[in-house]
């Protein structure tokens, strides 16, 4: 059903402006996201950090096989796929209660950020919640959204606002600025 969901979902310009970040700013940039779908993918980014996996992957459950793409629509009532090891297929997703993919990367960038940008996040679900705090004394760290966040006041500077709608203009100051 997730799956069906996000199939029909489409990048929106906040997407498209991440992409073009990143092809200006090439290895500077680090993104990371909790969110599950290939929308930054979509939206032509090459380099992004699925912390909660990816919903269009998956994997199996008992042994240590790669994850694999996986756009399979399964229509229920439909039996559970299995590996050629007999473990049971899942999506190569975090479920609540494990540990989001790649938390050592995702802590060493933020080691050597000089600017941390949160787009849509509600500043509760951690540990993503406490990034902002981990770079806390950095000049800039810069929140977009339509909601304040429960972290708000972590940030140097809040954007209110649909990601689509601020990212672009926010994001293309910021490219001027490296390329000076």
């Amino acid at each position: 059903m997730r799956r069906r969901v996000a199939s029909a979902a489409k990048p929106n310009p906040a997407h498209f402006a991440l992409a073009k970040l990143e092809n200006t700013l090439q290895e500077c940039l680090f993104v990371c996201t909790q969110n599950v779908d290939n929308l930054h993918e979509q939206g032509g980014s090459r380099n992004i950090v699925h912390m909660h996996g990816e919903l269009f992957k998956s994997r199996c459950d008992s042994c240590s096989g790669p994850p694999f793409d996986d756009m399979n629509l399964y229509e229920p009532p439909t039996e559970v796929p299995r590996c050629r090891c007999g473990g049971r297929i899942r999506p190569h997703i975090c479920w609540f209660g494990e540990l989001p993919f790649e938390l050592d990367r995702i802590y060493r960038a933020l080691d050597q950020c000089t600017l941390f940008v949160a787009v849509g996040t509600s500043g509760v679900v951690e540990p993503a919640a406490s990034f902002v705090a981990h770079v806390a004394g950095h000049p800039r760290t810069i929140y977009v959204g339509p909601e304040e966040p429960a972290n708000a006041s972590a940030f140097t500077e809040c954007y209110s606002g649909k990601a689509g709608e601020v990212l672009p203009n926010l994001f293309g100051s910021l490219g001027e600025c490296h390329t000076r």
